[in-house]
């Protein structure tokens, strides 16, 4: 970008709310923080959408945790260490299983409703675990852990939680990380908000793709915003795609949970052949990627869009009882789990790398922390270990919680006073909407699950030829969120051309 700022302002003209620590995201990244700092100091929660809209109430799996008795944090280690494909952080990893059961043991204290069998938790297996650790909610695992961290952080004194407003980027002076520039389009305001820290929580980017699992939301926004700040970035390159996605053309794609295959599902091909046997020893529970580009593969070979999850071998109350959610969706789209092939295509689901974050959610620009899937804390390394997504945000966001709790003085003044004047006139009657429509399907098929050089140098060269349009002054949230959206695509593949060898998720053809 040749600018910092998406738009022009003056902080002296502004409203401004001022509080101690600013959390940007209202995903279980976000209210986690919001709720440990919250013991002692004045919180300003901002949400893109409503709290129904961040991906966190779209999760389905659960929340992967060593919780029986022939597991242990060691296996959830190595199985964690083993899924990302070498390039994980040793110690991030293991600070994320030594404090998973207290994180989950602080959602138990919240009141939500985990599934239990003759009283104990009911644990579920996904891909790349080698025993059975996920905590689950049905089908629905993310809205129960949202209904009730949003239930206590509504009620809290300490919490302001506001919904629907554009966070268009970062507050920095004198080195420092001093709050945000926020947009309501309701009303048209730009207001300023002051705070001691910040906390980036804002979440994925899977919009920037055709096909993905992610709310509408989900453009990366927070991840440009870091890098309009010059916060160091990494592993950009890194997108997870879930291979079993509902292969229709809604947006976001439903999600057929990992945990189906867990239960003992299948994956089969057209002529209803299990194409992952002998491809894994985990076969079906094989990490992600394997997977992902397994049914790449058998789409290819076969010349469709599509494979099939099998569960017609499945007890029909196990199904209706275990995944209610997932089988009442198939049923309105015309697939009954029990007697039906459901057919599936890969989409983008979860952006691993993200803002450099060290072991308590520090990121380079000082007063600045990120947590959850905008983060980059190491623990994923290539390749994320199912349902370690929101036990991330869960243990990280207390990390951060607690350090803040330590090293800010409540009510501490925070001053800031900046104008800038960039941006050039945007040309008559030029709207982003038509630059979106086209830089999807370029991702899709230059950057998607298998890339080849060619492509991505082809993706970079679309890119170059719309790298002014970001100079322009725009005045609506959609536009800056295409924006964004340009300036994480152009770094993605950057990321993707520079990693010349295939590894976890990023995996080059030819």
């Amino acid at each position: 970008m040749n600018y910092p700022y998406l738009i022009d302002f003056d902080l002296k003209k502004l409203p401004v709310f001022r509080t101690d620590v600013l959390v940007i995201g209202g995903g279980v990244a976000g209210l986690t923080v919001a709720m440990i700092a919250a013991a002692e100091l004045n919180v300003q929660v901002l949400t893109k959408g409503s709290i129904k809209q961040t991906s966190t109430w779209y999760a389905q799996g659960g929340i992967a945790a060593p919780l029986a008795a022939d597991d242990s944090p060691e296996l959830h280690y190595q199985d964690t260490i083993t899924a990302g494909a070498g390039l994980c952080d040793p110690q991030a990893v293991k600070v994320l299983v030594d404090e998973a059961a207290a994180a989950v043991a602080m959602l138990l204290d919240l009141g939500t409703g985990f599934d239990r069998r003759d009283g104990a938790l009911r644990l579920g297996r996904e891909g790349g675990h080698t025993v059975s650790r996920v905590v689950h909610a049905g089908d629905s695992t993310g809205s129960a852990v949202m209904a009730s961290l949003a239930g206590a952080a509504r009620a809290h004194k300490n919490i302001r939680l506001t919904e629907n407003v554009f966070v268009l980027d970062l507050l920095e002076q004198d080195e420092k990380c001093r709050g945000a520039l926020v947009y309501d389009e309701a009303t048209g305001i730009v207001s300023a908000y002051l705070a001691q820290a910040v906390v980036l929580a804002a979440g994925g980017m899977g919009q920037i793709y055709e096909g993905t699992t992610n709310p509408p939301a989900a453009t990366g926004d927070g991840l440009a915003m870091a890098y309009r700040r010059g916060v160091k970035l990494a592993g950009l390159e890194f997108i997870q795609f879930h291979p079993t996605a509902l292969a229709t053309d809604e947006n976001p794609r439903f999600l057929i949970s990992e945990a189906v295959r867990g239960e003992g599902a299948y994956l089969v091909n057209a002529k209803d052949e299990r194409f992952m046997v002998g491809r894994h020893p985990l076969a079906e529970l094989a990490p992600r990627d394997v997977v992902s580009q397994a049914v790449v593969d058998e789409m290819r070979a076969g010349g469709s869009d599509h494979v099939y999850v099998d569960a017609r071998h499945l007890s029909p109350e196990l199904l209706k009882a275990r995944f209610p959610a997932i089988r009442a969706h198939c049923l309105a789209a015309g697939f009954d789990l029990s007697c039906n092939l459901v057919p599936v295509t890969p989409a983008a689901h979860y952006f691993i790398g993200g803002v450099m974050v060290d072991l308590f959610g520090r990121s380079s620009l000082d007063g600045l922390y990120a947590s959850g899937e905008v983060a980059s804390t190491g623990v994923h390394g290539a390749n994320r270990l199912a349902s370690n997504s929101l036990l991330e945000g869960l243990v990280f966001s207390r990390r951060i919680g607690a350090l803040l709790l330590g090293s800010i003085k409540p009510g501490a003044a925070v001053e800031m006073d900046l104008r800038l004047a960039q941006h050039t006139s945007r040309p008559k009657g030029k709207s982003l909407a038509r630059v979106r429509e086209k830089l999807r399907p370029i991702m899709t098929v230059k950057v998607g699950v298998i890339r080849t050089a060619d492509g991505l140098r082809e993706a970079a060269e679309h890119l170059a030829d719309r790298r002014y349009l970001q100079d322009y002054r725009y005045e609506k949230a959609a536009d800056w969120e295409t924006v964004n959206m340009l300036v994480l695509a152009e770094l993605i593949v950057a990321g993707a051309i520079a990693r010349r060898r295939s590894l976890g998720v990023h995996m080059v053809a030819g």
